[in-house]
């Protein structure tokens, strides 16, 4: 027997506290599962008296979908006026559905995120970071589903009709479209860059990113050239919106200032497990942590948390508890190469047992797509060399390293993950850390990149987001969106290639 799928074309009753489709039932609203009642909140505004809201549509081909949602006072029915019926195709000429995933700014394709027609409710998220299977963030039943390749692309099977949904996400990032018409029996094409994360909570879902800032780089920007929104910038975790700033060594703060990082954030593993992910930019020193804060993240990305840190940030690996666990050979200090200058980096394509690392496969040649290498090399400024990833370090996984020729560090590692627990089996992991040798954006008034404006700029207020520079990604910056991205998906084990969610 085919396969039902709920339509976005539904009519609300006034009775009743279901959602039911194809004889199903579930109560809540069709995008979020809750309690009888409550209000829905994804991608419009709030429902009442039982009512479901309105469709946002004109997102390019196919609108983004509006919130169908139980209202505040009375439970409300929302039933599909029409699911799908078996499908009369030939075999050899399938109904489908392609289209290329952009960011949130619409400037790149990404990798890796899944796209998939919902035949259930999309669940409810929860706040900050946790170890739930990957499973948990999807519907009960999807349709059809795939995952992008390192151009951005996606094919999927979908049913024919009008007003059929389509979702792309990747871990807590995930919008929801409403395709007007879906001609049967042929591919259904999307319009080029009409497939987008969502940039802000009125478009879509988006993980609760914590971002330290520093005085030696400026990560706190980086979502923003991305193409967050800039207003979902907050200062700290308490204020709306889903980047949560908080004040490290001489950063940037939010106007109202947001709390420091040692006060708010990595004070305790209850502040750190608010976030989903955290970016800790370098603050032109070690940051000023004891071993409880080591203990504290060591607890949050054992449960869940990604970590993205610069430079400095070294200090929470180099002792403590994750100072035993040979994560690389360090050297502290500065070490610092030349600013002034450009070098070359390569891709890690290959495991330390000589098998290949699917991922750095995808990441060189999704910077091939994006235009980010010169001669098939990532040119890195503002590089450091305060990390060296050998087979010897078995838990770490580099991604970049310089060039052999570059004599003042050959080979040194630039970027490299490990998965957390550390040592665990691979089933078993739950959190990644990736750690980043270099200053991605050089630090507040940095001008020492050719033709690149900085943010903040010498002497200027380094308030964000409104001092940062909104311009394009630099190669660099655009290796590190592709690892933003990649710590906000369901974990995949080193070695591993993306698997979208099974039909069910």
């Amino acid at each position: 027997m085919a396969q039902k799928v709920l339509s976005w074309m539904c009519a609300a009753a006034l009775s009743g506290a279901a959602v039911a489709c194809g004889g199903s039932s579930k109560s809540g609203s069709m995008f979020q599962s809750g309690s009888t009642g409550s209000s829905g909140t994804y991608g419009g505004s709030t429902g009442s008296s039982g009512a479901a809201g309105a469709h946002s549509g004109g997102d390019g081909g196919g609108g983004t979908t509006g919130a169908l949602m139980s209202g505040s006072s009375g439970g409300g029915s929302v039933e599909c006026e029409a699911c799908e019926s078996p499908s009369t195709c030939d075999a050899s000429t399938p109904t489908t559905v392609s289209g290329v995933v952009y960011d949130p700014a619409g400037a790149n394709p990404l990798y890796n995120i899944t796209v998939y027609v919902p035949n259930d409710i999309l669940p409810k998220f929860t706040k900050g970071a946790s170890c739930a299977a990957c499973a948990t963030l999807y519907p009960d039943r999807i349709f059809s589903s795939t995952v992008t390749d390192a151009t951005g692309h996606f094919s999927l099977t979908a049913p024919a009709g009008t007003d059929v949904p389509l979702v792309v996400q990747t871990g807590k990032w995930r919008r929801a479209f409403d395709l007007p018409t879906v001609n049967p029996c042929v591919d259904n094409p999307q319009g080029d860059q009409t497939i987008k994360l969502p940039s802000k909570a009125s478009e879509g879902d988006l993980p609760d990113i914590g971002i330290s800032t520093g005085g030696a780089d400026s990560l706190e920007c980086l979502p923003l050239r991305i193409g967050v929104d800039a207003s979902e910038y907050a200062p700290g975790a308490s204020a709306a919106g889903h980047i949560h700033i908080f004040s490290g060594y001489l950063g940037a703060t939010t106007s109202p200032a947001g709390p420091a990082s040692t006060d708010a954030l990595w004070d305790s593993t209850a502040d750190l497990l608010q976030n989903d992910e955290l970016l800790l930019s370098c603050e032109s020193r070690t940051p000023p942590i004891n071993v409880d804060n080591q203990n504290s993240m060591v607890a949050y990305t054992s449960a869940g948390g990604r970590v993205f840190a610069s430079h400095y940030e070294y200090g929470w690996f180099i002792t403590g508890p994750f100072g035993a666990d040979n994560l690389a050979m360090w050297t502290p200090g500065s070490q610092q190469l030349d600013d002034t200058m450009s070098f070359p980096a390569n891709v890690v394509t290959t495991l330390p047992n000589g098998m290949p690392f699917p991922e750095g496969v995808a990441l060189q040649a999704w910077l091939g797509t994006v235009n980010a290498l010169t001669n098939g090399q990532l040119p890195i400024w503002f590089a450091r060399h305060n990390a060296d990833v050998s087979a010897a370090n078995t838990v770490s996984q580099p991604w970049l390293s310089l060039d052999p020729s570059v004599t003042m560090a050959p080979n040194a590692t630039e970027y490299f993950t490990f998965d957390t627990p550390v040592g665990a089996d691979a089933g078993s992991t739950c959190g990644r850390v990736a750690y980043s040798d270099l200053h991605v954006a050089g630090g507040p008034g940095s001008t020492e990149e050719p033709n690149v404006a900085p943010d903040y700029p010498m002497g200027g207020a380094t308030t964000v987001p409104a001092g940062c520079a909104m311009r394009a990604l630099t190669p660099q910056e655009k290796a590190l969106e592709f690892i933003f991205f990649d710590l906000a998906s369901c974990l995949l084990p080193v070695g591993s290639t993306p698997i979208p969610p099974p039909p069910k």
